[in-house]
């Protein structure tokens, strides 16, 4: 008998030159398609039947500023929405500002109160 897909395996996506391919349950690893070298990792949630939380998007700081994140974002969120979710949250770090720009460039809002350690939530609806 064949059990049900993992979080990870349900948002498996491949988009121009990355790939959000699963390398555990909740965790996906961001491939570079060029190459095949991960270069990122992303750590997801799914929260309840309609939300999904990304609790980290992290791409290797030697491989920063060739478009990774922004590629895995937008096929976090497109995968995401074909997994059946309506609700797409992330986090951004207190003492990492620039995560909060990378965020709302994604389409995410700010949400009110506090997020993990301080940071702030963000949230994208979808469909």
């Amino acid at each position: 008998m064949v059990g049900a897909m993992t979080v990870a395996e349900r948002l498996a996506a491949r988009g121009d030159r990355f790939a959000l391919v699963p390398s555990g349950p909740d965790s996906l690893a961001v491939r570079r398609l060029a190459d095949g070298k991960d270069v990122g990792t992303a750590d997801v949630e799914a929260d309840d039947g309609e939300a999904l939380t990304i609790h980290r998007l992290c791409i290797a700081e030697a491989d920063r500023s060739y478009g990774a994140g922004s590629e895995a974002a937008w096929l976090l969120v497109r995968a995401t929405e074909v997994a059946g979710y309506v609700r797409l949250r992330a986090w951004a770090h207190p003492s990492l500002g620039l995560s909060v720009y990378f965020w709302i460039r994604m389409g995410f809002s700010p949400r009110h109160g506090e997020g993990p350690e301080g940071g702030i939530w963000f949230e994208r609806r979808l469909g």
